[in-house]
């Protein structure tokens, strides 16, 4: 029993031990936020992040001190607070994000091209592939999808592809398809555009916060 117990309490000890070392970097959190919805978080390094509706973003409780991995399915506004050491990586379906410290919009919803837009510092941009990388400055971005690959756009105004985190939507010579998918997801409605011939067509608009969309009785 002396034996049993002393092997015992090595044993316990060993346990704890290893709870001790182990990095809570393997610790991860997930939020998701349904459609209508918008969420806000902090994480432990002090950086903040926006979600826009129906989006995932995937994290470690604690960061490591060598990087500063998430995952985001969707879209995202993030404020990096700033560390030479530990690079801050943001993983998408199709690209990744990585930066020192700065301010920045990924949109990365499935089936859709993803863009990434820079409000404040800079952002090394590359395939998941690493075959094609792009460095940003203020105010640029640059769009990915399978067809038609990278294409940077150096004239965008990041304040209003960011106003969607106030609750605001604003659209810039954009296809009403693409606005009609996008406030389905705001507003958690379908929509049916019944002449097909205006999908294709532009649009500039913008809508505030107490914007609402009322939906019709069934006929």
């Amino acid at each position: 029993l002396k034996y049993a117990a002393a092997v015992l309490i090595i044993g316990l000890l060993g346990l704890n031990l290893y709870k001790m070392a182990r990095p809570e970097a393997m610790v991860e959190n997930m939020v998701e936020v349904p459609k209508g919805q918008r969420a806000s978080i902090t994480l432990s390094d002090g950086s903040k992040v926006w979600l826009n509706s129906h989006s995932k973003f995937t994290y470690p409780a604690q960061f490591s001190s060598k990087k500063r991995d998430v995952k985001l399915e969707g879209e995202g506004f993030f404020e990096v607070a700033h560390n030479e050491k530990a690079p801050f990586i943001v993983h998408a379906d199709l690209l990744q994000v990585k930066v020192l410290g700065t301010k920045f919009n990924v949109r990365a919803y499935n089936e859709e091209p993803s863009s990434i837009t820079l409000a404040e510092g800079k952002v090394e941009v590359a395939t998941n592939d690493n075959e094609h990388k792009v460095t940003l400055r203020p105010n640029e971005q640059v769009t990915y999808s399978k067809d038609d690959g990278l294409v940077v756009n150096k004239t965008v105004n990041a304040s209003l592809v960011k106003s969607w985190t106030v609750g605001e939507a604003a659209y810039i010579n954009k296809q009403l398809i693409d606005i009609v998918v996008d406030l389905e997801r705001r507003f958690n409605v379908h929509i049916t555009v019944k002449d097909l011939e205006l999908n294709t067509e532009l649009f500039t608009c913008r809508f505030k916060e107490t914007a609402k969309i009322t939906v019709p009785p069934p006929e």
